[in-house]
């Protein structure tokens, strides 16, 4: 156990004390069910806990390059910071017989157009770059028991990561929740969920493709699927059961080998949130088939800590259910039952009480594989780091951001900083911003690649 000991448990156990060192630190309110970080910082969107049509619309995916990542959702008045935003839309009511169902319909729309030099393999290039999307949100409640969700999407150009995009209006989430004896809920249909509170390893602009650095919301793909959610909330703890399901693969009566399936169980400890949780992909797929995927099974902590927050989510891919007792009988010697190991600590702070508005994140990520591929090492270690000022200049309109990516195992990653100009024009904010990728390992890439561009963003709610 000699150097998995020393670099992974050791991370892990070192944090991990950090949360029980002072007792008498509350933890945040409502941390048994979704602890909930600060919004300031637009990668960290909780579905299920906000019905803001802004977070909504955000929550989507990170456009490429929003160098303004840290302060996408903080509004520039002179007065202190809101948690609750004005409500967007109008409510309509609908006569169906003699029953009326209250409606209430809301929109997003985000477009951004600009232009970026790059300079790649010796050679400079200019591109142009155009992105338009429009979101129309409806939710119906008659009563407390039941209410019914809906998104439709317009993008253009198409969303490559999204199947359904085709440039025209389309239903990219529909879902209904309903409360079972007023203590139990249940959530049905398409909808996108995110357990955890990784931050800067959850962001597919920034890790697009790998799958280590994105996993870490076990439930990344649940928009891709039919899901079943029960939540049962006791004393000042949470049980979540999920399971779903692609109509797609499966069969129309689907059983058990055509789900995913999921759980978790958080509770409140020490003044600590636990969150454990568990996800066992569909069997049908087949060991040789390129969407079958080994298990998952995971710890997460967090807390906060004179003012900071601090959390730590250790998660394990299973290769071989069958062999996992062995793991213990031979005191951990004996490790090839786990396909990987992923460790990801972070602390996060903002500072709002004054002006300027200052707010940083800090993750580190090691990931462990006892068995790894001739194109693989024993031992990946990487960290991402934010940093962001906002209230600034005469106007209080001036934000600065900074992001720094880094993989210490290949010494590769990118740096990328930028200002943006709020409200240059209505509903118009005006964002520059340069970008230095570099990987001193790669031919093709010729080892960097510099981008440095400009572009404004126009948005609406209404």
């Amino acid at each position: 156990m000699n150097s998995f000991k020393k670099v992974f448990f050791s991370s892990f156990f070192l944090l991990s004390s950090c949360f029980f060192v002072f007792p008498d630190t509350p933890a945040d309110d409502n941390s048994a069910v979704l602890i909930e970080v600060s919004d300031v910082f637009a990668d960290e969107i909780q579905f299920d806990k906000q019905e803001c049509v802004k977070d909504l619309a955000d929550s989507d995916e990170a456009l490429e390059d929003d160098i303004d990542s840290l302060f996408n959702d903080a509004e520039d008045v002179e007065e202190a910071v809101v948690t609750q935003e004005e409500k967007a839309g109008t409510d309509y009511n609908i006569q169906l017989g003699t029953i009326k169902l209250p409606i209430e319909v809301s929109g997003f729309l985000n477009t951004e157009m600009g232009a970026a030099y790059t300079r790649e393999q010796s050679e400079n290039d200019a591109t142009f770059y155009f992105d338009f999307k429009n979101y129309i949100y409806f939710t119906t409640r008659p009563d407390k028991y039941i209410a019914l969700k809906g998104v439709l999407k317009t993008s253009m150009p198409k969303d490559d990561a999204d199947l359904e995009s085709n440039n025209l209006l389309y239903l990219y989430e529909m879902y209904f929740d309903y409360l079972f004896l007023n203590r139990i809920y249940f959530t049905g249909g398409k909808k996108q969920s995110v357990w955890g509170n990784i931050r800067l390893f959850s962001n597919s602009d920034d890790y697009e493709n790998d799958r280590d650095a994105l996993y870490t919301n076990i439930l990344y793909d649940s928009r891709d699927y039919i899901s079943g959610i029960i939540k049962i909330p006791f004393r000042n703890n949470t049980f979540t059961a999920l399971g779903m399901y692609n109509e797609q693969v499966s069969s129309n009566s689907p059983g058990t080998k055509d789900m995913s399936l999921a759980a978790s169980l958080e509770f409140i400890l020490f003044n600590t949130s636990f969150n454990i949780f568990a996800r066992r992909f569909p069997l049908n797929y087949g060991a040789d088939s390129e969407n079958a995927q080994n298990p998952i099974a995971g710890l997460e902590l967090k807390r906060t800590l004179f003012g900071f927050d601090v959390y730590d989510q250790c998660m394990t891919r299973i290769a071989d259910g069958n062999r996992i007792k062995d793991i213990f009988t031979s005191k951990f010697s004996d490790k090839t039952s786990l396909d990987e190991v992923i460790n990801t600590c972070g602390i996060y702070r903002l500072w709002d009480n004054f002006k300027p508005y200052i707010g940083f994140n800090f993750e580190y990520q090691n990931i462990y594989r006892p068995a790894p591929k001739s194109s693989e090492t024993y031992f990946t270690n990487r960290f991402a780091f934010e940093y962001g000022m906002a209230k600034l200049g005469k106007y209080k309109n001036l934000k600065l951001a900074f992001q720094w990516n880094h993989n210490l195992t290949d010494k590769s990653g990118m740096v990328k900083s930028g200002v943006i100009f709020s409200r240059v024009l209505a509903h118009c904010d005006w964002r520059n911003g340069i970008k230095y990728e570099y990987d001193k390992n790669s031919k093709a890439f010729n080892q960097y690649k510099l981008t440095i561009g400009s572009y404004v963003t126009i948005n609406l709610a209404y």
